[in-house]
């Protein structure tokens, strides 16, 4: 792997990880999440006595997380600063908090997030992308706050050319999504995966031949199951109601780096569009 990777990166993977790994290499994963600190220490041989998995799972699971031997990952073990968690999460809000304080906890949130979920980035992205510029048209599946993002992403595909619908009534996505084709795609957004709306709409796309990209937190889950593309997002939510801001930031980074990437790499100009764009805006006033 290139460069110098954080330890807080190589936790975020290996916690992302977990859930969909086969058994023995879960045991391998949970044993270098819990043991961080000792992993530069040890040699292959010592992690497999300690952790009680083979040398093979080992090396197996190494080539999972891209790299090529056990001592490639053990150097950017070393490499990273061991960070502390409890000192770089942003705390929950407290009654002793002044707004300033409040504000700077947002704000640290969202950061963090936002880092978070750069760790994920993988040429899916790309994928993502070319399917948005080529489509004949693009449609927002989410519930509850999800479709705020939606409709913003709408305004700003609409405004480049790019036909974008959002429906937030369940029954017209699940219909939309019966009369979709290889042509069109669809994003669907949900942090948990398991949206039963978001999920059977996605589902009637895809069986459709529409392109389908997620947008969630989690990978082995029914959302990025009946997905092509699955885009992840990390976000640290320290709040009682699991509510934070931070979640609704990390997506709409997403989609304004989707809209520059449109405006960058699209075959038409959008410049003259959103010039005149601006031009029926300035009519308005």
């Amino acid at each position: 792997m290139d460069g110098v990777i954080q330890m807080n990166e190589i936790k975020i993977k290996l916690q992302f990880l977990i859930p969909s790994l086969p058994r023995a290499e879960k045991i391998v994963a949970e044993y270098m999440l819990s043991h961080a600190e000792q992993i530069s220490d040890m040699t292959i041989a010592m992690l497999s006595e300690e952790s009680k998995a083979s040398e093979a799972t080992i090396s197996r699971f190494c080539k999972r997380l891209g790299y090529s031997s056990f001592v490639q990952l053990k150097q950017d073990f070393a490499k990273s600063e061991i960070e502390a968690e409890d000192e770089h999460n942003p705390k929950p809000v407290s009654a002793n908090d002044s707004l300033v304080d409040i504000f700077d906890k947002v704000v640290q949130g969202i950061l963090r997030s936002l880092n978070n979920t750069r760790t994920f980035f993988t040429k899916d992205y790309d994928r993502a992308l070319e399917a948005i510029i080529g489509a004949r048209a693009v449609y927002f599946f989410a519930t509850g706050d999800s479709q705020a993002n939606c409709l913003l992403a709408s305004f700003k595909f609409n405004r480049v050319g790019i036909p974008t619908y959002v429906y937030t009534d369940v029954i017209f996505q699940y219909e939309t999504a019966m009369r979709l084709t290889k042509e069109d795609v669809v994003i669907a957004i949900s942090s948990s995966g398991r949206s039963i709306n978001v999920v059977k709409a996605a589902r009637l796309a895809h069986e459709k031949g529409a392109v389908t990209i997620s947008i969630t937190q989690t990978g082995n889950v029914p959302l990025t199951k009946c997905s092509d593309i699955n885009i992840f997002i990390s976000v640290v939510d320290t709040t009682i109601g699991r509510d934070s801001v931070a979640k609704r930031a990390a997506e709409l980074a997403i989609i304004e780096m989707f809209y520059l990437g449109i405006i960058a790499r699209g075959p038409l100009d959008y410049e003259t569009m959103l010039q005149n764009t601006m031009m029926s805006s300035d009519m308005n006033k």
